[in-house]
């Protein structure tokens, strides 16, 4: 019976250390797709660096914003209204008028004219009218940045050569 349990034991160890070989052969497996997948994108990183120095990029920024607008617009206007008219006038006035011997008596006088009427009345207004209100922009600005005139050469050729030590060694493995 010892010699059984020596022999399930020794298959037990055989199986676990097969088990232990293939979870690591696995692993490695899995170690390499990732290393080809960092490869692949330190290869891509340093192609679109290569062009970066001297381009032009455009960034598109949407604004969505309201603004709120309040003001008090002053008004102070004078305006001129012409009166160019002609004023009939038609009526009986009765006139008292004293005689020696008769006394106070009344006389009606019959009065017909006409007026000529030629005025410029000016009204003035002054008042301050109160504005409150919202404006909604909502607009796409096309910011173009001239990657040149940034400065940032250095930085670009430093990251390139990190990027190509990088390479270097994904690919050395």
């Amino acid at each position: 019976m010892r010699r059984a349990v020596g022999i399930a034991l020794n298959l037990l160890a055989l199986m676990v250390a097969l088990a232990a070989l293939a979870v690591g052969g696995i692993a490695y497996w899995k170690a390499t797709q990732i290393q080809l997948g960092l490869l692949e994108a330190v290869v891509q990183a340093r192609s679109a660096l290569s062009g970066l120095e001297d381009r032009t990029v455009e960034i598109p920024i949407r604004i969505q914003k309201t603004f709120p607008v309040q003001a008090a617009i002053p008004v102070r206007e004078e305006f001129v209204v012409p009166i160019r008219t002609v004023l009939p006038v038609s009526t009986e006035v009765e006139v008292p008028v004293q005689f020696p011997l008769l006394g106070e008596r009344r006389i009606a006088i019959p009065i017909e004219a006409s007026v000529p009427i030629s005025v410029e009345v000016i009204i003035p207004i002054s008042r301050t009218l109160a504005v409150e209100t919202s404006l909604s922009v909502d607009l796409e600005v096309p910011v173009r940045v001239d990657t040149a005139r940034l400065g940032v050469e250095g930085l670009l050729r430093d990251l390139d050569a990190r990027l190509a030590d990088i390479e270097g060694r994904l690919r050395e493995r």
